[in-house]
């Protein structure tokens, strides 16, 4: 496949594009839904019509980098669905850090609108490709997912191995061998990615706490903090410095 020729160059007509407050939830879900199902016909049909798709709040001045924002922001929330549908967490991150280096180069709103389609392409060609030969086992497949989708609750290994159908012993077990990290330690990494993608589109640390499940906002930022060394308003205030 010529990845080139599925998306091509082309002139933002929309000037008033950014004016909208947000993408509509029907369409982000039915353009995450491809990337999570491996669904490349249905991913190219929408990435035809990709600046009209993606619109994001207000989050720069600049043009160009609310462009740069918005790539960001849409990268992340692929890699979290390319997870979900079977990819394995090192492969997604190394996609996902080496597209945002790239994005950050770029110096037109053509270019990043481009780079950004060709990008959920190949994210999405992974993910059909471990799909036919998937990275993990059925059980722990089935246990991401549970996790991704429910990020907002609290999730105990006990939910987790009733769900998937098998004792909490043995799904840490297997989980610890397949993935690398301990299954606690797993689900606070989803929670703070999360929140690292709703902190870069505005959301305050009281509204993260809420969607995300975390019991208060000390707690929340002494994750933070552990897991990244440095706190929540630190870490948007150097990302969005990095891409200036």
């Amino acid at each position: 496949m010529n990845i080139g020729e599925l998306v091509t160059v082309k002139t933002i007509k929309n000037k008033d594009a950014f004016d909208e407050k947000h993408t509509p939830y029907s369409a982000e879900i039915r353009l995450l839904s491809c990337v999570q199902q491996g669904d490349m016909e249905s991913l190219i049909a929408m990435l035809k019509n990709l600046d009209s798709i993606i619109v994001m709040g207000r989050m720069s001045e600049d043009e160009l980098m609310q462009y740069k924002y918005m790539a960001v922001s849409t990268i992340t929330l692929a890699t979290r669905y390319a997870m979900q549908g079977g990819l394995s967490e090192t492969a997604a991150y190394a996609f996902s850090d080496r597209v945002i280096n790239a994005i950050d180069r770029l110096t037109d709103k053509n270019e990043i609108l481009v780079r950004l389609g060709l990008e959920i392409i190949k994210l999405t060609e992974a993910v059909q490709k471990n799909k036919k030969q998937p990275a993990f086992s059925p059980h722990i497949r089935k246990c991401m997912q549970y996790i991704n989708e429910n990020l907002s609750q609290k999730i105990s290994v006990a939910v987790l191995a009733g769900h998937c159908g098998i004792s909490a012993d043995y799904l840490s077990q297997i989980f610890k061998k397949e993935i690398g990290e301990n299954l606690s330690t797993y689900i606070l990494r989803q929670k703070l990615e999360k929140a690292k993608t709703m902190l870069l589109n505005g959301y305050s640390s009281k509204d993260i706490c809420t969607e995300v499940g975390f019991s208060s906002q000390a707690y929340f930022v002494t994750a933070f903090k552990r897991f990244y060394n440095m706190t929540p308003s630190e870490y948007v205030k150097i990302t969005r410095m990095n891409m200036e």
